[in-house]
This record gives structure tokens, sequence and C-alpha cells, in this order.
């Protein structure tokens, strides 16, 4: 577990803004051959790749999302508020997030997943070699909602590596989660075993982990590609996971050893700034509208001793405001996070089936998960537009804590969140992050931020790269193609 520890303390360390000024993508790391021995064993180097990767997932990227999408906020006026108030640039570690940039990449990222992928494909333990390439899959997809086009193709190849465009990002992620599933299917090899913090190197497990991705991805192509993307979601999600106990999602492992708890724990209690974090308004009100039973799991209770939450356009007052002082369960040492759940797969196939016109099969899926809540049924005749807007927020609640709640806002609109008034220039919610200055300086291919980037409204319409089309318009009020 030493790994563990090691990474933890350096993502805590970035998270608060102790970074670094190094070149990630050419450095040695990538560079070298992935096939050459390694001092560490494959072992070592899995568990490195987990704790590396659920440092990303729950780290500065994490509440920034959470804030964005104002299922969290913030005051005090330091550095979290900022990042909810859109106060960054591609200089800063909040906006431009070089740190987590180098989670992706080097040492717990990348780097390691391509070694531990050629030791087990020269063992031929085919389920170590699937299990692996989901790690792959879901940090390269991540990165990828995050940055946009990124370096991935020739990482490997090239110090100065070319960005791939989202789509073939996409593409390629289909391509290897369908390779996964057929090796996990092998029955060669016996995989990690308890090196596997997440499902025991369990490969039916993992392989419906592969499928519930596969879907969430596919996902992500719906606005551009229509009904063949909610089509291939459905499929996929049907073999997805459908362990509604909890105990088959894909989530983040932590011990209550001081550097492996959760990471949103370490924030609260190690960082110095875990006041400044704060419930979110839009979320807590549309729970306590509800009576929903998640809110004493995800926030604590105010000095009145209800929930209430904060808003950066309205401020509330801090009396009124429930914080996560008190570690509520989902903020405790030992919570899992849930990155890919039984109630994402559900969703996902309550959007797709709402969005090709079947709404008794949507019924069927967003009411399996609300059971699991457990809230009350949703009954039939709703409108289109109504059971749309049921399912993405309640999807939205699902999703605390969780990145991927940026992806469906981008993809939906929903929830209707009001713009947080800034003095940087945007007009919508921001659409992904900077790449990091550090990693501009060293290789060309990435692009100034001054030509690519900025608070600049083309229009209201994402396509699958994050960029707008000039001509399309949403309704809502959407999001920046970038900060």
């Amino acid at each position: 577990m030493r790994r563990i520890n090691n990474v933890a303390l350096v993502s805590l360390g970035l998270l608060l803004g102790t970074a670094g000024c190094t070149s990630f993508l050419t450095g040695e790391k990538l560079t070298s051959d992935p096939n050459l021995p390694s001092v560490v064993s494959a072992q070592q180097l899995f568990v490195a790749v987990q704790a590396g990767q659920f440092a990303f997932e729950e780290g500065t990227v994490a509440m920034m999302m959470c804030e964005w999408v104002q299922a969290c906020a913030a005051a005090n006026g330091r550095f979290v508020q900022q990042a909810g108030q859109y106060v960054f640039g591609e200089t800063s570690n909040i906006g431009a997030n070089g740190g987590d940039w180098l989670s992706v990449y080097d040492a717990g990222g990348l780097a390691d997943i391509r070694q531990i992928k050629a030791a087990t494909q020269a063992a031929g333990d085919s389920t170590w070699l699937g299990i692996t390439k989901i790690w792959e899959a879901f940090t390269v997809g991540t990165a990828s909602d995050m940055w946009g086009d990124i370096p991935y193709s020739q990482v490997t190849t090239t110090a100065t590596p070319a960005l791939d465009n989202r789509f073939a990002i996409l593409a390629s992620i289909q391509t290897l989660l369908s390779e996964a599933v057929t090796e996990l299917g092998s029955g060669h090899g016996p995989g990690p075993g308890s090196s596997d913090l997440v499902l025991g190197g369990d490969p039916a497990a993992w392989a419906k982990v592969a499928h519930t991705l596969k879907a969430r991805y596919f996902m992500h192509t719906a606005e551009s590609l229509g009904t063949p993307a909610y089509t291939s979601a459905i499929t996929e999600a049907l073999l997805g996971i459908s362990d509604n106990t909890g105990a088959s999602d894909f989530s983040s492992f932590h011990t209550a050893a001081t550097s492996e708890r959760n990471m949103w724990a370490q924030f609260q209690t190690s960082s110095g700034f875990g006041t400044d974090l704060e419930a979110g308004k839009f979320l807590v009100d549309y729970m306590n509208a509800r009576a929903d039973p998640r809110l004493a799991s995800y926030f604590c209770k105010n000095a009145s001793n209800t929930y209430g939450g904060d808003d950066f356009n309205s401020p509330q007052p801090p009396s009124s405001v429930s914080n996560f002082a008190c570690l509520p369960p989902r903020f405790s040492a030992t919570a899992r996070i849930p990155y890919v759940s039984y109630a994402e797969n559900e969703l996902i196939l309550a959007e797709a089936y709402a969005a090709t016109g079947d709404a008794a099969n949507a019924l069927v899926h967003l009411n399996n998960e609300l059971a699991t809540v457990p809230l009350p049924a949703v009954p039939s005749g709703l409108t289109a537009a109504q059971l749309r807007d049921t399912v993405m927020m309640e999807k939205y609640v699902a999703m605390f804590q969780n990145i991927e709640s940026i992806n469906d806002y981008r993809r939906t609109c929903i929830p209707a969140v009001t713009v947080v008034t800034n003095q940087q220039g945007f007009t919508h919610v921001p659409g992904r992050l900077f790449y990091p200055q550090n990693e501009r300086n060293v290789n060309p291919n990435i692009p100034d931020a001054s030509t690519t980037l900025g608070p600049v409204d083309l229009a209201n319409h994402w396509d699958g790269n994050f960029f707008r089309n000039p001509g399309d318009q949403h309704a809502c009020q959407g999001s920046d193609n970038a900060p």
C-alpha cells in the first residue's frame, strides 16, 4: 500500500498548488520502451495506477465540476470559490490543472498502464490485460472529457505527440473496451487477484463495467450522432452493471490510514481549505423539495438543523448553508466513490430509451434506479420533455461527486443552472480546462490559449469536441467552448 500513500500525498500537494514546472508528456516514463524490464512488479504498478486515478477522479477536477454544475458552492474568496466563479487561467493549477494532467500521463497513469499491459500480455494473462485496458479507457476518457483533443496515439512514440481528435479518442476507447470484454471472457490467466482494489479481479464484474463505460461513451456522441448513438448505448447498457446493491460498481477504495483516505475527506481535514467548500443551492433545493433521503449522506445540516445550499450569484447567510465539516457518509475516510455504477447504467438506459421514443422502457429503468434510493416510482403519462427532465435531474443527484456530471450537463443543459456572474467574460458555464502551459511550452502541438481558448461565445451548441457550431442554438444557456 506504500504507493497509495505516496500518490495520495502527492495529489493532495497538487490540490494545494504545489505542482512542479516540468513537462509530463516528454518525460522518460512515456517515451521509454514499455517492454523493457521494470524495477517494480506488475502488482505494484497496478496498485499505483488505481491510487493515481482515485486521486484524479476525486481531486481538483471533481471539485471544480461539482461547482460548475452547482452541486457544490464555495465561500471565503480563496481558490475554491474562484474555481466556481471561473477565475483561472492556463498558468494556474485551477483551470489548467497541471497536476491532474500529470496523473493521466505519468506514474500512476498511462506510463504505468502501458507497462502493465506489456507485462500481462507477455505472461498470457488475458484477464489482467482486459482489466488494465478498462483502466486505460477510463483514464483517457476522463482526460478527453476535461481537455477535449488530447495526446494519445503518439504518447509512446514521440516526445512531442500530436493531439488526437476527441471523436477519434472515443472510437479508440470503444475498441479498447471491446477488446477488454473479449479478453475477460477468455478465461486465460489468474488476473490481478487482491491487487485489484475495486472488484477483486472478478472478470465477469469487470466485463459489465466495460459495457457500461461503452454505453457512457456512446452517449457522449449522442448530440452529434443522434439515434444510432442512443441505440448503441442501449445495447451496451443492457449488458452493463446489473447489481442493484452497489457491490459491483466501479468504485474507489480507501482506508482510514491518513494518506489513504477518501480524497474529499482529505480535502476537508488536511488541506486547510475544507471550510471553503459548501453545498450548492441548486442541488440542495431540488433534494429538499423531494425529501431525498440522500441529503444526509451528501451534506451536513446547517445551524437550523436543516439542509441549505449556497449560491454564487446570491450568497446565503452562513448559518443557513450546509457544508461538509461533519464528514457526511460520502466524505468519510473510507467512503467508496462510485465512478461507474448501477445507477448510471439504469439512467443511461432511461435517457436513451426516452430519446428514442420508448417511454415505457425509460420509466422501467428510471424506476429501477429510484427504488435503490429509495424514492417513489414515477408514473406514466409524462410528456417527452418532462420524462427527459425527470431522468436527467435524477441522474444529476445520483452522480454527485462524479466528474461525469458535467458531460450530462453539456449534452442536455440539465440542470438549468444560472451562469455565475463573473468578470472573466463567461456568459456560459465553462466547457473544458485549459491545456497546462508547462506542457504547451515543450510540445508545439499544444495550441496557444490565445488562439483556441477563451470565454468567447460562438454559439450555444456543443459538438462532440467541446467547440461551438456557429448557427446552432440551444434554448438553455449551455456551456462556453473553454475557459
